[in-house]
């Protein structure tokens, strides 16, 4: 395959893939401006590390993996409180007739994505794939690096802080 068939094979990829990078990086970052970086430069590597790319994984699990380990880097150098956004990735849509409902499930809404960003970059991470974009075991492996253990472990850790702060706002979990 020439250099030219590489590159549109690699702008298929892009566009076919470029949603679930851009749920991972929104969701763990918290910031558009930084998730927009984290997916030009998920990109940006995996261009680069194209050659490495194992074809007997899947291209979700690869780009994932570059995704993650890259918004874990950024959350490690950012070591800073993020201002609470109260606009997720296309989930502000009331759908509800009840205003009020509305209202409860933005605080409820609020509320976890402020326990989220509390967590460690390691919990935040196995919690978003696994509870979020609904990964399995072994994929999340495959993506932190993390043993099963160590997975099992930052996920019940997560939860735990999760359910401690709902608990503590009176939200059954």
């Amino acid at each position: 395959m020439d250099s030219a068939d590489r590159q549109k094979e690699f702008i298929l990829t892009v566009k076919k893939y470029r949603d679930m990078v851009w749920r991972i990086c929104f969701r763990m970052l918290a910031d558009r401006e930084e998730a927009r970086d984290a997916v030009q430069e998920t990109f940006v590597r995996a261009w680069q590390t194209l050659h490495r790319y194992d074809s007997r994984y899947s291209m979700a699990t690869w780009l994932g993996t570059i995704a993650c380990r890259l918004c874990i880097d950024v959350l490690r150098k950012r070591r800073l409180r993020i201002k609470i956004e109260t606009e997720t990735a296309g989930s502000n849509v009331n759908t509800s007739p009840d205003p009020g409902a509305y209202t409860e499930r933005n605080e409820i809404e609020n509320l976890l994505q402020r326990t989220v960003r509390a967590l460690s970059p390691m919990q935040k991470a196995v919690f978003i794939l696994h509870e979020i974009e609904q990964l399995p075991a072994w994929e999340i492996q495959r993506i932190s690096g993390l043993s099963a253990v160590q997975i099992k472990s930052n996920l019940y850790i997560a939860r735990q802080k999760v359910r401690k702060a709902l608990i503590k706002e009176g939200i059954q979990y």
